[in-house]
Protein backbone atom coordinates (compact mmCIF):
# COMPACT_ATOMS: atom_id res chain seq x y z
CA UNK A 1 0.00 0.00 0.00
CA UNK A 2 1.11 3.54 -0.72
CA UNK A 3 1.88 5.67 2.34
CA UNK A 4 1.26 9.43 2.36
CA UNK A 5 2.41 11.56 5.28
CA UNK A 6 0.99 14.85 6.56
CA UNK A 7 2.70 16.87 9.27
CA UNK A 8 1.76 19.94 11.23
CA UNK A 9 4.48 22.60 11.47
CA UNK A 10 4.29 24.71 14.64
CA UNK A 11 5.60 22.84 17.71
CA UNK A 12 5.71 19.69 15.58
CA UNK A 13 8.43 20.35 13.02
CA UNK A 14 9.49 23.55 14.77
CA UNK A 15 10.61 23.28 18.38
CA UNK A 16 8.26 26.06 19.55
CA UNK A 17 5.03 27.42 18.12
CA UNK A 18 6.59 30.01 15.85
CA UNK A 19 3.27 31.65 15.00
CA UNK A 20 2.53 32.29 18.66
CA UNK A 21 6.07 33.57 19.16
CA UNK A 22 5.73 35.93 16.18
CA UNK A 23 2.54 37.52 17.52
CA UNK A 24 3.97 37.68 21.04
CA UNK A 25 7.04 39.51 19.76
CA UNK A 26 5.52 41.83 17.16
CA UNK A 27 1.79 41.98 17.94
CA UNK A 28 -0.79 41.96 20.72
CA UNK A 29 -0.97 38.27 21.53
CA UNK A 30 -2.26 38.35 25.11
CA UNK A 31 -5.29 40.55 24.46
CA UNK A 32 -6.54 38.67 21.41
CA UNK A 33 -5.81 35.21 22.79
CA UNK A 34 -7.86 36.08 25.87
CA UNK A 35 -10.67 37.23 23.60
CA UNK A 36 -10.56 33.84 21.87
CA UNK A 37 -10.54 31.70 25.02
CA UNK A 38 -13.40 33.83 26.40
CA UNK A 39 -15.41 32.97 23.27
CA UNK A 40 -15.45 36.56 22.04
CA UNK A 41 -14.24 35.48 18.60
CA UNK A 42 -13.68 32.31 16.57
CA UNK A 43 -10.28 31.12 15.40
CA UNK A 44 -10.52 32.87 12.03
CA UNK A 45 -11.39 36.19 13.64
CA UNK A 46 -8.58 35.60 16.17
CA UNK A 47 -6.10 35.35 13.31
CA UNK A 48 -7.46 38.49 11.68
CA UNK A 49 -7.11 40.43 14.94
CA UNK A 50 -3.62 39.10 15.57
CA UNK A 51 -2.43 40.02 12.08
CA UNK A 52 -3.95 43.48 12.36
CA UNK A 53 -2.12 43.94 15.68
CA UNK A 54 1.32 43.54 14.08
CA UNK A 55 3.37 46.74 14.17
CA UNK A 56 2.65 48.87 11.11
CA UNK A 57 6.35 49.54 10.52
CA UNK A 58 7.26 45.86 10.72
CA UNK A 59 8.90 44.64 7.48
CA UNK A 60 8.89 41.26 5.82
CA UNK A 61 12.68 41.33 5.99
CA UNK A 62 12.48 41.56 9.79
CA UNK A 63 10.04 38.63 9.82
CA UNK A 64 12.46 36.64 7.66
CA UNK A 65 15.31 37.30 10.10
CA UNK A 66 13.05 36.27 12.99
CA UNK A 67 12.09 33.09 11.12
CA UNK A 68 15.56 31.75 10.40
CA UNK A 69 16.48 32.13 14.07
CA UNK A 70 13.89 29.47 14.94
CA UNK A 71 14.91 25.84 15.51
CA UNK A 72 13.34 22.72 14.03
CA UNK A 73 13.29 19.18 15.39
CA UNK A 74 16.85 17.90 14.99
CA UNK A 75 15.57 14.61 13.52
CA UNK A 76 13.14 16.09 10.99
CA UNK A 77 15.63 16.27 8.09
CA UNK A 78 16.56 12.62 8.64
CA UNK A 79 12.88 11.71 8.71
CA UNK A 80 12.39 13.49 5.37
CA UNK A 81 15.32 11.47 3.95
CA UNK A 82 13.64 8.30 5.21
CA UNK A 83 10.39 9.27 3.48
CA UNK A 84 12.14 10.05 0.22
CA UNK A 85 14.12 6.81 0.25
CA UNK A 86 10.84 4.92 0.57
CA UNK A 87 8.95 7.08 -1.95
CA UNK A 88 6.52 8.34 0.69
CA UNK A 89 4.95 11.68 -0.14
CA UNK A 90 5.29 14.12 2.76
CA UNK A 91 3.24 17.31 2.96
CA UNK A 92 3.21 20.06 5.57
CA UNK A 93 -0.20 21.40 6.61
CA UNK A 94 -0.29 24.33 8.98
CA UNK A 95 -2.67 26.93 10.34
CA UNK A 96 0.42 29.14 10.59
CA UNK A 97 1.94 31.54 8.08
CA UNK A 98 4.16 31.47 5.02
CA UNK A 99 6.32 34.37 6.27
CA UNK A 100 8.07 32.09 8.74
CA UNK A 101 7.39 28.54 7.51
CA UNK A 102 8.97 28.93 4.07
CA UNK A 103 12.11 30.77 5.27
CA UNK A 104 12.65 28.15 7.99
CA UNK A 105 12.35 25.32 5.47
CA UNK A 106 14.66 27.08 3.01
CA UNK A 107 17.19 27.74 5.78
CA UNK A 108 17.23 24.00 6.50
CA UNK A 109 17.41 22.94 2.82
CA UNK A 110 13.85 21.60 2.90
CA UNK A 111 12.11 24.10 0.64
CA UNK A 112 10.98 21.42 -1.83
CA UNK A 113 8.47 19.94 0.64
CA UNK A 114 4.89 20.87 -0.36
CA UNK A 115 3.34 23.30 2.12
CA UNK A 116 -0.25 24.31 2.75
CA UNK A 117 -0.38 27.31 5.09
CA UNK A 118 -1.97 30.72 5.50
CA UNK A 119 -0.40 33.81 3.92
CA UNK A 120 0.40 37.09 5.64
CA UNK A 121 -0.21 40.16 3.47
CA UNK A 122 0.17 43.90 4.03
CA UNK A 123 -1.81 46.77 2.56
CA UNK A 124 -1.63 50.42 3.63
CA UNK A 125 0.62 49.41 6.54
CA UNK A 126 -1.98 46.96 7.88
CA UNK A 127 -1.28 43.23 7.98
CA UNK A 128 -4.04 40.75 7.18
CA UNK A 129 -4.29 36.97 6.67
CA UNK A 130 -5.27 35.01 3.59
CA UNK A 131 -6.62 31.57 4.50
CA UNK A 132 -5.82 28.78 2.06
CA UNK A 133 -8.66 26.33 2.57
CA UNK A 134 -11.56 27.21 4.85
CA UNK A 135 -14.72 25.27 3.97
CA UNK A 136 -18.32 25.40 5.18
CA UNK A 137 -18.57 21.64 5.69
CA UNK A 138 -15.86 21.50 8.36
CA UNK A 139 -16.24 22.96 11.84
CA UNK A 140 -12.84 22.19 13.35
CA UNK A 141 -10.72 24.71 15.29
CA UNK A 142 -8.70 25.93 12.32
CA UNK A 143 -8.77 29.04 10.17
CA UNK A 144 -8.10 26.77 7.19
CA UNK A 145 -9.21 23.17 6.78
CA UNK A 146 -6.44 20.62 7.28
CA UNK A 147 -8.89 17.80 6.74
CA UNK A 148 -9.47 18.84 3.15
CA UNK A 149 -5.74 18.90 2.43
CA UNK A 150 -5.61 15.29 3.61
CA UNK A 151 -8.63 14.37 1.49
CA UNK A 152 -7.45 16.15 -1.64
CA UNK A 153 -3.89 14.82 -1.49
CA UNK A 154 -4.54 11.13 -0.85
CA UNK A 155 -6.44 8.39 -2.63
CA UNK A 156 -8.77 5.64 -1.43
CA UNK A 157 -5.95 3.09 -1.43
CA UNK A 158 -3.43 5.21 0.48
CA UNK A 159 -2.42 4.71 4.09
CA UNK A 160 -2.65 8.20 5.57
CA UNK A 161 -0.15 9.09 8.31
CA UNK A 162 -0.70 12.23 10.39
CA UNK A 163 1.77 13.92 12.77
CA UNK A 164 0.67 16.74 15.04
CA UNK A 165 0.36 18.30 18.46
CA UNK A 166 -2.49 20.78 18.83
CA UNK A 167 -6.11 21.85 18.45
CA UNK A 168 -5.75 22.53 14.74
CA UNK A 169 -4.75 18.89 14.17
CA UNK A 170 -7.85 17.25 15.64
CA UNK A 171 -9.84 17.02 12.42
CA UNK A 172 -6.95 16.03 10.16
CA UNK A 173 -5.91 13.30 12.57
CA UNK A 174 -9.43 11.90 12.85
CA UNK A 175 -9.40 11.26 9.10
CA UNK A 176 -6.01 9.48 9.14
CA UNK A 177 -5.03 5.83 9.49
CA UNK A 178 -1.84 6.16 11.55
CA UNK A 179 -1.57 9.05 13.99
CA UNK A 180 1.49 10.33 15.83
CA UNK A 181 0.34 12.67 18.58
CA UNK A 182 1.71 14.71 21.46
CA UNK A 183 0.43 17.46 23.76
CA UNK A 184 -3.18 18.54 23.09
CA UNK A 185 -3.64 16.18 20.14
CA UNK A 186 -2.57 13.20 22.27
CA UNK A 187 -5.01 14.25 25.00
CA UNK A 188 -7.79 14.55 22.41
CA UNK A 189 -7.04 11.12 20.96
CA UNK A 190 -7.08 9.63 24.45
CA UNK A 191 -10.41 11.28 25.25
CA UNK A 192 -11.96 10.13 21.95
CA UNK A 193 -10.31 6.69 22.13
CA UNK A 194 -8.59 7.25 18.79
CA UNK A 195 -5.60 4.89 18.35
CA UNK A 196 -2.34 6.83 18.12
CA UNK A 197 1.38 6.68 18.84
CA UNK A 198 2.78 9.14 21.39
CA UNK A 199 6.06 10.76 20.30
CA UNK A 200 8.51 13.38 21.48
CA UNK A 201 10.67 13.89 18.38
CA UNK A 202 10.74 12.77 14.76
CA UNK A 203 13.20 10.08 15.80
CA UNK A 204 10.27 8.37 17.55
CA UNK A 205 8.11 8.76 14.44
CA UNK A 206 10.86 7.34 12.23
CA UNK A 207 11.56 4.42 14.58
CA UNK A 208 7.91 3.39 14.94
CA UNK A 209 7.06 3.80 11.27
CA UNK A 210 10.15 1.93 10.12
CA UNK A 211 9.29 -0.97 12.45
CA UNK A 212 5.70 -1.08 11.20
CA UNK A 213 6.95 -1.28 7.63
CA UNK A 214 9.50 -4.01 8.40
CA UNK A 215 6.92 -6.11 10.24
CA UNK A 216 4.29 -5.37 7.57
CA UNK A 217 2.03 -3.99 10.28
CA UNK A 218 0.55 -1.30 8.06
CA UNK A 219 -3.18 -1.29 7.59
CA UNK A 220 -6.01 1.19 7.13
CA UNK A 221 -8.07 2.32 10.12
CA UNK A 222 -11.74 1.57 9.48
CA UNK A 223 -13.09 4.65 11.29
CA UNK A 224 -10.74 6.92 9.34
CA UNK A 225 -11.77 5.39 6.02
CA UNK A 226 -15.44 5.93 6.89
CA UNK A 227 -14.78 9.54 7.91
CA UNK A 228 -12.93 10.24 4.67
CA UNK A 229 -15.75 8.67 2.66
CA UNK A 230 -18.37 10.69 4.54
CA UNK A 231 -16.41 13.94 4.11
CA UNK A 232 -16.13 13.39 0.35
CA UNK A 233 -19.87 12.79 0.12
CA UNK A 234 -20.62 15.96 2.11
CA UNK A 235 -18.41 18.07 -0.16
Amino acid sequence: MNIVIFSDFDATISVVDVGDAMFQKFGNWNQHWNEYINNECDVKELNKRLCCSLCSDLTFKELNIFAIEQQIDSYFSKFVDFCRSNNFDITIISDGYDVYIRPILEHNQLSDIPVFCNSLKKDNNIFYPVFYGAVEGCYCSTASCKRNVVLNNSSDDDIVVYIGDGYTDFCGAEHSDIIFAKSKLAAYCNAKRIPHYPYKTFFDVYRILENKIKTKNIRPRHQARMKRKSAFEME
